[in-house]
């Protein structure tokens, strides 16, 4: 089973080394990154299914601090690696649902072992879980994908982070601000153009369950 994998590693050539491995055991490798920032950025851009995270990385925010989001968010598999064998870092890095955890230098087959056991859980799951918006429509975090009825609903980028969104919100209102900082990456947009994604989108799917809540953003109305 091909996985996509998005690793983080601010040592170069142990990133390269990683990247390596994975595409050579067929995997396809969607971003490598430093930070969380940038890795917040790819999760939001292409389905993630493993993150390979070292514990140290650039930035604010440490691997384990990242990962969590990353799986809270996009329900991503984690393979964390550090350098340091202490018992501190270990217990830290044991609270949130990884798969496995690898020692600076590890073998290829160490890794290796870990995506299988992970592409084999994958695979025995019949069908990702969806969350249900309302009688028509429902939502798969994990692969990023609207539901009508059955039927997988094509989406453009903006549109999927639009809906990302508003789902990862449950019923909270998201503001104007949110969506433009989200979807084009703080640039100065009109708000003709966030009327049009939300026009398009709203035509494309009639009977979604989006609410506008004027002079302040737009939010999911409850599940029938």
């Amino acid at each position: 089973m091909k996985m996509s994998v998005l690793i983080i590693e601010d040592d170069s050539i142990v990133a390269m080394h990683i990247r390596e491995t994975v595409q050579g055991h067929n995997h396809q490798v969607v971003g490598v990154v430093k930070s969380a920032e940038s890795a917040f950025r790819v999760a939001r851009e292409k389905a993630v299914d493993i993150v390979i995270s070292d514990i140290n990385i650039e930035g604010e925010m440490d691997g384990i601090s990242c990962c969590k989001v990353l799986q809270e968010s996009y329900h991503v598999s984690v393979i964390l690696v550090s350098a340091y064998n202490d018992m501190t870092t270990l217990q830290n890095a044991s609270s949130p649902d990884f798969t496995g955890y690898l020692i600076k230098p590890f073998r290829e087959d160490e890794l290796l072992t870990l995506l299988d056991l992970i592409a084999l859980r994958e695979k025995r799951k019949e069908h990702p879980r969806r969350k249900k918006l309302n009688k028509v429509f429902s939502y798969c975090p994990k692969h990023q994908t609207l539901y009508k009825e059955d039927q997988v609903v094509e989406l453009s980028q903006k549109e999927k982070t639009f809906l990302e969104a508003l789902i990862r919100a449950n019923g909270a209102i998201v503001s104007y601000q949110y969506f433009i900082d989200m979807i084009w990456d703080g640039e100065e947009v009109s708000d003709v153009a966030r009327r049009q994604l939300v026009f398009r989108l709203k035509q494309k799917l009639p009977g979604f369950p989006l609410k506008l809540v004027r002079g302040v953003g737009y939010k999911l109305e409850k599940s029938l």
